[in-house]
């Protein structure tokens, strides 16, 4: 089970819409961001067909995919989680409409750490047949070849209300993400819309083995009305899968000598403490050493908990075994509950390390590391940048000047850091300059205005950190879209392909048949036909 959980995916496969059911509005929270992990968002919710290399090379069907979801696609992502793309496309600027950031504004340590999908389908052919998709993972909105985990529920939504208890704490988790971001009063309606649908679900459905499920919240201590995490998380048989570890968590997770408990963890976090807790009960089983030299390192949270056989339960999301994740962090989890039975233990460690199995990807780990500590610091560069994202009045001011030129000032009363911080915008990365309370940045064309900034600092002894932030923007025209629009679509040519595209029911077949049509003829598509991704 834990490996069916774990399966790898992309995001595209994960969000596009049940058969015979369109997407009408899709909910998403993650940590971290990438436009271009975005993008296969924008394309599983606004197109159908199957995606290639060849298909994901137009840039046409990039804007047409962004155009049609532009206003069935919300993405709550922390503060300063939005990674700087190696390449700026202007396309990405047309995302400040679905993305919006989360921070706690009484401590802006405190990170906004869940990863889930609400998405609604509807049916074809009834639309008064919608179902609810609820994806929790602990993957976030990014490639990686990282070990997760995933699942997913469905539920019908029904023409009364139905009044589910378990229903209420995910729905006013919604709601109280909402309060702490900086969404757009229309994408607020239509996510609280989304919201009351939960109320109208009389269940979701799940799976075998499992028979129930529930939701366990986190943000940045509001009550839920959540139990203790020792009334929950703590069995006489239990399996922590966590990458990140801290004392403090993992000993109330395991307080009791004659229960087995074991760790499923990476090996730098494993101190002296740490591993005494486990050794003789249930083990600490550890990342191989060659696994990140692959690409891969363990990112899934998943707590397996074993009471008798009628309380075994799995819990997965976003929740590492850390003081923060429960006690200061936004986070989700989804609640498992098995049917009946014998303890599942053993099977699902099984799915983690298999002795004599080659394709494992774990070891047990038999001492721990001499150099190994779970504390986690911020560094003067990660903290300067914070401060700044994170300032009350921090706010942009787009001017039109009379030559056809634009200028954006950013300001705040926020003048001395901890740490330089250049800053620039998205489109003008090598406009960089130094924070010291305003920036103005000027020659603007039309296409290269954009809410999202480019932050980055070094710290003293070389460690750098960027990321890309949204600013509260003053005076952008409502011609920007147009003149992005206008840089995609240059021609008479480009204009009616892209006029096909909105009209086609299968835009990425459409695609596929002009590249094929091309490779039959003996012509090979031109960048200027097919503009590089």
């Amino acid at each position: 089970m834990a490996e069916k959980l774990m399966k790898e995916h992309l995001y595209g496969d994960l969000l596009a819409p049940t058969p015979g059911y369109s997407t009408d509005f899709a909910l998403g929270m993650t940590y971290c961001l990438s436009f271009e992990a975005m993008l296969t968002a924008y394309l599983a919710f606004g197109m159908l067909g199957e995606m290639d290399d060849n298909v994901i090379l137009s840039q046409h069907l990039l804007l047409e995919a962004i155009t049609k979801s532009s206003d069935k696609v919300v993405v709550f992502c922390n503060k300063g989680g939005i990674k700087v793309p190696p390449t700026v496309r202007k396309v990405y600027s047309l995302m400040e409409r679905n993305i919006f950031e989360v921070f706690d504004r009484h401590n802006n340590k405190a990170n906004f750490h869940p990863k889930l999908w609400l998405i609604r389908e509807i049916n074809n052919d009834d639309k008064k047949d919608i179902l609810l998709k609820l994806i929790v993972t602990s993957r976030n909105l990014a490639y990686t070849d990282n070990i997760d985990c995933i699942a997913c529920l469905t539920g019908k939504v029904g023409s009364t209300y139905a009044n589910n208890e378990k229903h209420h704490r995910l729905k006013a988790f919604i709601e109280r993400v909402i309060k702490e971001s900086n969404i757009n009063p229309d994408q607020k309606k239509s996510v609280l819309k989304l919201a009351d649908d939960l109320g109208r679900v009389e269940k979701f459905d799940v799976e075998t083995p499992f028979e129930d499920y529930d939701f366990y919240p986190y943000l940045f201590n509001h009550d839920f009305g959540l139990p203790q995490v020792k009334d929950y998380l703590v069995g006489t048989e239990s399996i922590i899968v966590s990458p990140f570890i801290d004392k403090t968590m993992i000993s109330r997770l395991t307080p009791g000598n004659r229960c087995k408990h074991t760790l499923i963890t990476r090996k730098e976090y494993v101190d002296k403490t740490i591993f005494e807790k486990f050794y003789n009960k249930g083990g600490v089983y550890v990342t191989l050493d060659d696994l990140a030299s692959r690409g891969m390192d363990l990112h899934a949270k998943m707590y397996h908990v074993w009471n008798g056989r009628n309380e075994q339960h799995l819990f997965l999301g976003s929740a590492n075994a850390t003081t923060s994740a429960f006690e200061r962090n936004g986070e989700f989890l989804l609640k498992l509950k098995y049917k009946s039975g014998n303890t599942r233990s053993a099977q699902f460690l099984n799915d983690f390390y298999e002795k004599d199995n080659r394709d494992s990807k774990f070891m047990p780990l038999n001492e721990p590391l001499e150099n190994a500590s779970s504390i986690i610091k911020w560094d003067v560069a990660e903290s300067a940048m914070k401060d700044l994202m994170c300032a009350d009045d921090l706010k942009a001011q787009i001017t039109h000047h009379r030559d056809g030129s634009f200028s954006i000032a950013v300001s705040s009363s926020l003048k001395s850091l901890s740490n330089e911080v250049l800053i620039a915008p998205l489109q003008k990365k090598e406009l960089l300059q130094r924070w010291t309370g305003r920036a103005l940045f000027s020659d603007l064309r039309l296409d290269e205005l954009s809410e999202f900034f480019i932050i980055l600092s070094t710290t003293p002894d070389g460690a750098h950190h960027e990321a890309v932030i949204k600013i509260a923007t003053i005076g952008m025209p409502s011609t920007r879209d147009q003149g992005i629009y206008k840089g995609i679509i240059k021609t008479e040519k480009d204009f009616f392909r892209f006029l096909e595209l909105m009209l086609t029911d299968t835009p990425l077949q459409y695609i596929s048949g002009e590249i094929l049509t091309k490779e039959n003829s003996g012509k090979k598509a031109t960048t200027d036909e097919i503009p590089p991704f």
